[in-house]
This record gives structure tokens, sequence and C-alpha cells, in this order.
């Protein structure tokens, strides 16, 4: 049994969950009575955006350990995504009552509302970043809610500190995979997305080619997740992968052992990739939700918003995807990323990094736009919040869906789910684009604008 659990947990490491899921399940059935199988159980089924099954699962385990921090974690985290905010609240809560260290708790509360944390708690925080014993990761969780506090009372100067002691200890909380991350984007993927090379280029077979997957890519906190929820709301009921990142970790099963070695020669590397391999990859990935049965459209969406490197790649497995790509003013996308907590992105916790990533993008979005204009379709994030209705409406065209004004009443689904920062906002109607909200911190880019045309200050 403890070899079938220990690879269960590896499948999970992996983001196999629907591997995973079929060891878990066997291990059920066989009558087992390891409870801890309910708990990964309920953190599969999450990852697979099956959230009823997964709060089954997490009240199964609950029964057995009525007092685990993780499962009690879990469960919050599944109430902020359902917009359950009194849930996530009382889950919150409840652990810091079991434990008045656990700083993931706090740090729960301080994004569902920073004004559920008490001066008590605060107390306890500032006790906790004196311990010399916590974690780089639980000191970035601790100075990125202290400056949100510092951020509700408009002490700017003050947050700024925290946010780059935030982001420097984020960063180091995992050094090796972000040191390899930032391998990957600047020296790679950023110079070669225009020259990769198939090694074996098998047809796809008639039922690929009518897939008709929609990618949302572009920068973090540029609409993605709103775009999401209006698509999903529809009457063919899509499916999301949400942000997966399938193209990615299929591109990196091939090109790591090759790039992540002592000897690499960046000169004479050749970005090639078996596309065979690939399409195998992603089929089995994207089919852990369920999004190629029978009685599903062949259209699902994945926002895993780094894709805009992959196109490429994407179309040469799916000839029908379309890419709508989501932005918003240069400025306001790179203060926000740098203020949000976006821990698996390596390239988000230096602002030089930022601009740099961001350049980037601005290359490869305009090659790929001029490559294949009739696949990509450019939705600015301010424009919209003020035309909502004749650009969703385009957005649907663009995708060959059928239109319904109902669905951006996106906001009114019991069965809307995001895992992203932005799990608030798309509780209620849209809201008009504030041009002003990160004028505070433009200080952050002083000089920036000389080195970026595209940056205006």
């Amino acid at each position: 049994m403890e070899i079938n659990l220990l690879a269960g947990q590896n499948l999970i490491k992996k983001k196999n969950f629907g591997d995973a899921l079929n060891i878990f399940r066997s291990l059920i059935k066989s009558n087992n009575k390891n409870k801890i199988i309910y708990f990964y159980l309920g953190l599969v089924y999450f990852e697979l955006n099956n959230y009823d099954k997964s709060i089954y699962f997490y009240n199964k385990y609950l029964k057995n350990y009525p007092n685990s921090i993780s499962a009690l974690l879990n469960l919050a985290i599944i109430a902020q995504s359902s917009g359950k905010i009194d849930s996530a609240k009382f889950f919150y809560l409840k652990v810091i009552s079991l434990d008045d260290t656990k700083i993931r708790a706090y740090y729960g509360l301080s994004i569902i509302n920073i004004n559920f944390l008490t001066n008590e708690h605060y107390k306890n925080i500032i006790l906790l970043l004196k311990n010399d014993k916590i974690s780089e990761y639980e000191k970035s969780l601790i100075n990125f809610v202290l400056s949100k506090k510092e951020e509700k009372n408009k002490n700017y100067v003050t947050e700024i500190k925290y946010l780059e002691k935030f982001n420097l200890h984020n960063f180091d909380s995992n050094y090796k995979y972000n040191l390899n991350s930032e391998f990957y984007y600047k020296k790679i993927i950023n110079k070669h997305y225009n020259k990769i090379k198939f090694s074996i280029r098998e047809k796809n077979s008639k039922v690929i080619k009518n897939i008709q997957p929609i990618f949302v890519i572009g920068l973090p906190r540029s609409g993605s997740t709103l775009i999401e929820s209006i698509l999903t709301s529809g009457k063919d009921e899509i499916k999301s992968s949400g942000e997966s990142h399938i193209f990615n970790m299929s591109i990196l099963e091939q090109i790591s052992p090759k790039i992540f070695v002592n000897n690499f020669n960046e000169k004479n590397f050749i970005f090639e990739v078996d596309q065979n391999k690939i399409r195998k990859f992603v089929l089995k990935r994207y089919g852990q939700f369920n999004i190629f049965s029978e009685n599903v459209k062949p259209i699902f969406i994945d926002k895993s918003l780094e894709n805009f490197f992959n196109i490429e790649i994407i179309l040469n497995i799916f000839p029908k995807a379309k890419f709508l790509h989501t932005f918003r003013n240069p400025v306001d996308s790179i203060v926000s990323i740098y203020r949000s907590m976006l821990p698996e992105l390596s390239w988000t916790h230096k602002i030089k990094d930022i601009l740099e990533y961001t350049d980037n993008y601005q290359k490869i979005i305009n090659h790929f736009k001029l490559k294949y204009p009739k696949k990509i379709m450019d939705i600015n994030l301010e424009k919209f919040t003020y035309d909502n209705e004749i650009i969703a409406e385009k957005i649907y065209e663009f995708c060959d869906l059928k239109w319904n004004k109902k669905y951006l009443e996106f906001y009114k689904r019991n069965n809307l789910y995001t895992k992203t920062l932005s799990f608030n906002q798309i509780r209620s109607e849209i809201s008009k684009y504030d041009t002003k909200k990160y004028k505070p911190y433009i200080g952050l880019l002083e000089g920036e604008d000389k080195k970026y045309e595209w940056l205006k200050i």
C-alpha cells in the first residue's frame, strides 16, 4: 500500500492528477484503512476543479482528524475560490484558534478582506516575524500581509518597503526552481519562440483537428479571469482547465534534460521537440478535466497566460485554436503584478525582471499577431469595462459561440470558481476601470520609461 501511496504523492508533485486520482481511488476500493487517502483525494479533486468531491473527501478526512490544519486551510481555499467569504473566514479563524503561528491563515484572511485581521492578529504576526525558525515562504507571507495593512492606511512608502521584502523572500523560498525558470524565459524560449523545430510531425487525427480550444494569454492581472468567467457562463457550458500550464510542462519535459545541465552550450542549442510526444502529453492532461467527453462540445479553455510563447506549438497540435489576448495599461500591469502573490512566476519578484518579461511579451505577441492575425483577438481591459456588452459579443463571435447578453450576469452563478487572485472581483457586476489606482506606486518605475518605448509614465 505504501508504495502506491508514495506513487500517488509523486504524481501530484508532477501535476499528473489524473493518474494520481486513479491510484487513490483504487486504494479506497481495496478497503484500505489509511484515512490520509481521503486527504489526497480532496487535494486531487480540487486540482481537477471538482469542488464538490474535494469538499466531500476533506470532510471525510476531518471526521477522523478534526483538527487537521492542512485540511482546514484547503477547505478555506475552496470556499474562497467559490466566493463563499464567510465560510473561508470561518476556516481561517478556526486554524488560528488551533495554532496562532500558522501564517497561511493570516494571509488568507488578508486577501479575502484585510479588515478581518484584528490588532491581536497583527501582534501575533509581528512576533512570528522575529522568530528565526520560520521559513522564507512564511517570511514572504508576513511581509505581504503587513504591506496590505499599510496599503489600507495609505502609507504607500512603508507598503513598498514591505513589498520589497515580500518579493525577496518569495523568490528565495523556491530559489533553485526560480533560477531555472528565469533561465528558461530569458535565455531559451525568448530567443527560440519563432524557430522551433519538430523532429516528428505526424498528421493530427480528424478528432484532434476538430477540437477548438480557446487560449487566454497575456500578462497576469489583465482581466483574463473575467473573460474566462464570461465564456464559461454560456449555454454550451464550456469547461476550463484554468492555469494548468499543460503546454509548458509538455515542452519542458522534452527539453529540460538538454538545457538544465552544467555543460549547456547556448550557442549550439537547437529548440527541437517531438510533436507526437507533445500531442500525447497534452491530450492526456486535458483529458483529466473531462474536456473530451462525448457529451461536451470540442471546445475548452486554457488560461495559462504564458502560452503566448507557445502559439506556434499549440497551432501545430490544435490548428483550430483561438487566442484571446487580454491586456491593460502596461504601468498598471507591472505595478499590479509586483503587488500580487504570484509565487510560481519567477519573474514577478523584481521590477526590472517584470519590465524585461513585459518587453519580451510585447515583442512576441506582436510577432504572432502579424503571423496569425485571424487567430488572435486583442481585449483591452479598460475598453472592455466601458463597452462590455459589445466586446463580449465580439469575443463570442470570434470563438464561434452563440451570444446572449445574459452571460454578462456570470457573477450570479452558483458554480463560479476561480483559483486566481480575482476571486472577489468576479462576484459582482463589471466595474469601470480605475485609471488612478496605481498612481501612488509610479515611483517604482522611475527612469525606466527611457529604456522601454512602450512604457508611458
